[in-house]
This record gives structure tokens, C-alpha cells and sequence, in this order.
């Protein structure tokens, strides 16, 4: 929590894009990012997720993500996920995914309810995609209207929630699994098991994977915003028939 009070702190002196909001998931305040300048037609809300250690307003993935979906129609909020210290082991962090929920479900309702009627969108990258999916798996209603899943790794672990192949398995809404092609290979290895996953589940899922990416789309934001957006349209115009 005290990493968390030194990002949150960081991010209030600095922020250009966006206001500031706290939210609360068992009694625990944490900061959202809101982009809600609302344009003309609002596509819908999108609550973005970040990676391992990293913060609502990163400078890769996450800051792209909500600022130029933003100029896309689509609201936006970003969120402080439950992070550790600064020196932690993988399993430290994996145990972190079941108190991500709560905050996942926080960003929902803050969202349902300022923006009703609008269509939800999750896009999570890395960690914060398996603590996404982990949330997904676990509700017995659906809680949104499509996930986006950002190089999403299988990470070595005895936790059922850290086991990404059988998450997505229980993932019900249109998914899109997007890597880069540079990727870790913990989200490359398995990413043909995962196509096959995500086939068998919905017919709007898609797997893309980005030519010359790395885990952080290092100078290819605007192809993963490009990407993210096309995608969703679809998905909407489909289910909107």
C-alpha cells in the first residue's frame, strides 16, 4: 500500500490527461484514472488493467490505451491494481490475483453507474490480464461485454486462478488475445492452445498477434490501439444485429 500511495501521489502532480477519482474495494481506497470528456456518440466504457508492478498511467500500453481510445468515443477509466514491493518473486505477485476482484469490481459499478446503457469493455495487459481473467472466470452473470487480454503468460503455478489456459476456458464474452510476435515466452508458447480455446468458446473471439512487438509494444501503440478499437466495433455491430 505504501508503493500504492507513492504512484497515486506521483500521478496527482503530474496528470494532463484525465481526472483523478478514488475508488474503494474492501475499505482499501485506490486511484482511477477517468477520461470523460463524452463525445458525440459514446461507444462505450472501457476500464483499463495494467501489468505486473505497474500503474494506472504507465507510459507504455496503459497511458496509450486511455488516451487514444478516448479520442475513439470510448470513456475510459485506468486502475491501480493491487501491487507488491518493488523486489518480489513471480508467486508474490500471483498471489495478488484473488484481491484484484473486488477493485475489478469496483471500476464496473463506478462505470455502470455514471454510464449507464453503455456498452463495458475490460482491457487488461500481462499480470493484470490474469487477474482479469481469473475475475471473469469466477462470475456466474456476466459482468461486462467484452475482454481484450494484452499478451497474456502462463506463469509457473499450483494456483487454479493463475492458470490462464483454463480461465479463458470459462470466459463467456467476446474475448480478443492479442501478442506481439516478440512477446515473452510465457504468453508465446502457449498462444496456439489458447487460439484453440477461444474458437471453441464464441465465435466473435480472435487472436491477433502483432508483427514485430514485444511485451510492451514499444513503438507500436497506435497498431495495438488500432487493433483493440477494429476489434470491438465488430464485436458490437455483430451483437447489435
Amino acid at each position: 500500500m505504501a508503493r500504492e500511495k507513492r504512484i497515486a501521489d506521483n500521478i496527482k502532480d503530474s496528470l494532463i490527461i484525465g481526472e483523478v477519482m478514488m475508488l474503494k474495494a474492501n475499505n482499501d481506497e485506490f486511484i482511477a484514472l477517468i477520461n470523460n470528456e463524452e463525445p458525440d456518440i459514446i461507444r462505450g466504457s472501457v476500464i483499463i488493467l495494467h501489468g505486473m508492478g505497474s500503474n494506472p498511467n504507465a507510459p507504455q500500453i496503459v497511458h496509450p490505451l486511455r488516451s487514444q481510445l478516448a479520442e475513439l468515443g470510448w470513456i475510459t477509466a485506468s486502475i491501480q491494481l493491487p501491487i507488491t514491493a518493488q523486489d518480489a518473486s513471480i508467486s508474490e505477485n500471483l498471489a495478488l490475483i484473488k484481491e484484484s476482484g473486488p477493485r475489478i469490481q469496483s471500476a464496473l459499478n463506478y462505470m455502470h453507474e455514471n454510464y449507464k446503457n453503455t456498452r463495458c469493455v475490460l482491457i487488461a495487459h500481462s499480470l493484470g490480464s490474469i487477474m482479469t481473467a481469473s475475475f471473469l472466470a469466477s462470475q456466474e452473470k456476466k459482468a461486462c461485454d467484452a475482454v481484450v487480454l494484452i499478451g497474456l503468460p502462463t506463469l509457473p503455478s499450483d494456483l487454479p486462478e493463475a492458470n490462464s489456459v483454463e480461465l479463458i476456458k470459462k470466459i463467456n464474452i467476446p474475448t480478443l488475445d492479442i501478442y506481439g510476435s516478440q512477446d515473452l515466452a510465457s504468453v508465446k508458447k502457449l498462444a496456439p492452445t489458447r487460439k484453440l480455446t477461444l474458437k471453441k468458446n464464441n465465435p466473435l473471439n480472435r487472436q491477433i498477434e502483432i508483427a514485430g512487438a514485444d511485451h510492451s509494444f514499444t513503438g507500436l501503440d497506435e497498431t495495438l490501439v488500432r487493433s483493440i478499437h477494429s476489434w470491438l466495433r465488430y464485436v458490437f455491430d455483430e451483437t447489435s444485429h
